[in-house]
């Protein structure tokens, strides 16, 4: 099955009900069908508020990043948050946008670098596509020639790929449309996830559409006819709806999870049937997946915010952190409902895919039922609240109690959550709810009840593998987004999964290709600095970079025994107690950030240089942060060869676009290189062993050469034309 192109996640909508037990309190997600561009992801133009972002990786109620002129420079992740942004922008001001023309393709070694996105009004009318008119409509075309575009171009930059607008313009030769005229326009009349399941739940419980219709007005205080959709949208939504047969789709699930097992033996997966013979539960892995988990399973994100709606199944997922800062896919899991009997079902399949191994922490949603299960089944694992899910929940809880107190509450909730101790966070929290009068609010109880899961302060200690630093960008509905469709049948689904799992790990793959091509930059020339530089991957001495560098602005004073205080040198009282035992290579901080994060503090590295330690011990550089424990090590076969010499010939194509005396000398080397290359033999000892490995790309492209390499004989530098020995391996 080919790789699906849906414009979203249709079979994936986000929970709506609110953890804290209220049947009338509802979790606000608007621009889940439209994920918001992340805080470090774009670059706010002079004078734009950060306080409409929230922490990375956490999505808003409402996106007001839209309201700001798109201008040129400004950044982003990939062509589709850009676009998604662009189209935030036309909404606001009264038109539509559809993608024009793109430059590049998957065989270029920037694949697409180029997109252009124009007004909906853009260009001339296309011609008809058949003579056949006697059944079409003669409907008169809106294109006016209209000149509003935004060009976008792809950067890399320390093997990280930004996509920057280069070229922005807003002048229309057309008037714009008011909000009433604008949300009737074909790419604005949608039906959120948030709003699917709504309906669904109005719709089993015997309601008409024209019920519904009004239900939706009066939840959303609309007017009549002022929803996102029209009445034939619901129709037809529910007609889809209607068209799975959800009894065979379950049986029809299991035999592709056997399918696959047939296929692929080291493919696991777990279910469970009611007392009908019907599937209840099932969860699943990929044999690569299982093999990350071995290695980076110390730490687990459990996503369980989606839900198949189509289906009326919970959906969750496990991810984690590779050593490279990459999110990695470890299984996933259909429940028939969100209790604690299924979650405690769905943890105990979990620890069997993976052969029994417990993780040190999982991080999940603000779930009573959910945490109820790990209790039970996982007593040895800490339990943590997402930070940055929780984040996405204030707008809904005390946007409106707040007002325009709001973004100062935001600003003080984010702040006393990573202070450094516990003292300071009680005294600070207390005063915080104090002053903005929500004591009693039922949500503040909730968290203040449950502080030791979430707040930074109580976390302290505990292996957190650098997820509470840098945040967690990876979202369930951004990692399958263009694989899942609102028409994927449940059948396909382990193959769909599969695909966004390939083609995550190959993004992944070439990521890291790329970064092993980049200089590292030592910034104070200590020994322990270049150390770690040749050991650390490229994501890790980063954050290793930023202690050391910090380590350089604070001062040392000696104590009793082994014993050493630390503190910044602007500071007249504190700091840190760090003990450090040289015979036995030990060090300990009361920061206690190398238990957390896997990296030797600040604190800890003044008294290591202090000491004149010139390496660093071997068990203060862990393993899970090497080098050499790479999910992709180098190999020999075709496909890394192909993704190493594209991964190093967009980075040559980069450097060398900057200035004309650059691209001269790269044209003039790259010249000589191709033509020595021709000489060389084609076969060797260890295109020998190719044989077994190579894949059908492989092979193909092998016939291709040989093709090439007989139709070029006649040229005076043309390569051997001898390649039979390859091609008939």
């Amino acid at each position: 099955m080919g790789r699906s192109r849906s414009g979203n996640n249709g079979c994936l909508t986000h929970k709506w009900r609110c953890p804290c037990g209220d049947d009338q309190c509802y979790i606000r997600v608007e621009s889940d069908e439209e994920d918001a561009p992340m805080e470090g992801e774009l670059n706010l133009p002079p004078g734009t508020s950060s306080s409409s972002f929230i922490q990375q990786g956490t999505p808003q109620a409402e996106c007001t990043v839209s309201d700001s002129l798109p201008y040129v420079g400004q950044t982003f992740r990939t062509d589709d948050e850009a676009q998604e942004y662009f189209t935030n922008f036309a909404r606001k001001n009264g038109f539509a946008i559809r993608r024009e023309r793109s430059k590049g393709n998957p065989s270029h070694p920037l694949g697409v670098y180029k997109r252009e996105l124009v007004c909906h009004r853009a260009g001339v009318s296309l011609p008809r596509k058949t003579p056949e008119v006697k059944r079409q409509r003669n409907k008169k075309s809106t294109r006016c020639k209209c000149e509003a575009q935004m060009i976008i171009k792809k950067n890399i930059s320390k093997g990280v790929a930004r996509w920057v607008v280069s070229h922005f313009s807003n002048e229309h030769n057309h008037p714009l449309l008011d909000s009433e005229e604008v949300r009737h326009l074909p790419a604005y009349r949608n039906i959120s996830s948030t709003d699917r399941e709504r309906i669904l739940d109005l719709s089993k419980a015997g309601c008409t559409v024209n019920l519904i219709m009004r239900a939706l007005e009066m939840q959303k205080g609309v007017r009549q006819g002022e929803l996102s959709f029209t009445e034939r949208d619901l129709r037809n939504f529910l007609q889809t709806s209607k068209n799975i047969n959800r009894e065979n789709e379950g049986s029809e699930l299991l035999k592709a999870c056997k399918a696959m097992k047939e296929k692929t033996p080291d493919f696991h997966y777990e279910f469970s049937v009611d007392e009908n013979d019907k599937l209840e539960h099932i969860a699943w892995s990929y044999p690569d997946s299982i093999r990350a988990y071995r290695a980076f399973g110390d730490v687990v994100v459990f996503d369980t915010t989606y839900r198949l709606y189509a289906y009326d199944r919970p959906f969750g997922v496990w991810f984690g952190l590779d050593n490279y800062g990459n999110a990695i896919f470890f299984g996933c899991v259909l429940l028939r409902e969100e209790k604690p009997l299924s979650f405690r079902w769905a943890l105990q399949s979990f620890i069997r895919i993976m052969d029994g191994k417990f993780p040190q922490t999982m991080l999940t949603d603000l779930d009573m039922r959910l945490k109820e299960a790990m209790l039970s089944e996982l007593p040895n694992t800490k339990h943590v609240f997402s930070p940055w899910n929780i984040t996405s929940k204030l707008p809904s809880w005390f946007f409106a109690i707040l007002g325009p107190r709001y973004d100062q509450f935001v600003s003080e909730f984010n702040r006393i959550s990573n202070l450094e101790n516990v003292m300071d966070f009680e005294q600070q929290w207390s005063q915080m709810v104090f002053e903005f009068g929500v004591v009693s609010d039922r949500h503040i109880v909730t968290l203040s009840f449950h502080r030791v899961c979430w707040a930074l302060p109580y976390l302290r200690g505990w292996f957190l593998g650098g997820l509470m630093k840098i945040g967690f960008s990876m979202s369930t509905k951004l990692f399958f987004k263009g694989f899942l469709d609102s028409q994927l049948r449940l059948k396909d689904f382990i193959e769909q999964v599969g695909l966004a799992v390939d083609f995550q790990n190959q993004a992944s793959e070439e990521a890291i290709m790329r970064q092993s091509y980049q200089n590292v930059k030592i910034k104070t020339c200590m020994p322990m600095e270049e150390h770690a530089s040749k050991v650390l991957t490229s994501h890790a001495f980063d954050m290793f970079q930023k202690e050391i560098v910090s380590s350089t602005q604070h001062a040392v004073y000696e104590q009793s025994g082994e014993g050493y205080l630390v503190r910044h040198r602007l500071d007249t009282d504190g700091g840190y107690r760090v003990q450090c035992i040289p015979s036995q290579e030990e060090i300990h901080c009361s920061c206690k950030e190398f238990e957390t994060s896997g990296i030797l503090c600040r604190h800890a590295l003044r008294v290591l240089s202090l000491k004149n330690c010139f390496l660093l011990p071997d068990k203060y550089l862990l393993p899970r942060w090497r080098h050499e424990n790479s999910l992709f090590p180098r190999s020999s076969g075709y496909k890394y060869w192909s993704r190493a010499l594209r991964s190093l010939a967009s980075i040559i194509v980069q450097e060398s676009s900057l200035t004309k005396s650059r691209f001269d000398y790269v044209q003039w080397h790259m010249s000589k290189l191709l033509t020595h290359l021709r000489e060389m033999p084609t076969v060797d000892e260890t295109t020998a062993d190719l044989g077994s490995n190579l894949s059908f790309d492989a092979t193909t492209t092998t016939e291709v050469i040989s093709i090439e390499t007989t139709a070029s004989a006649s040229r005076p530098r043309g390569r051997p034309k001898k390649l039979k020995v390859l091609v008939e391996a």
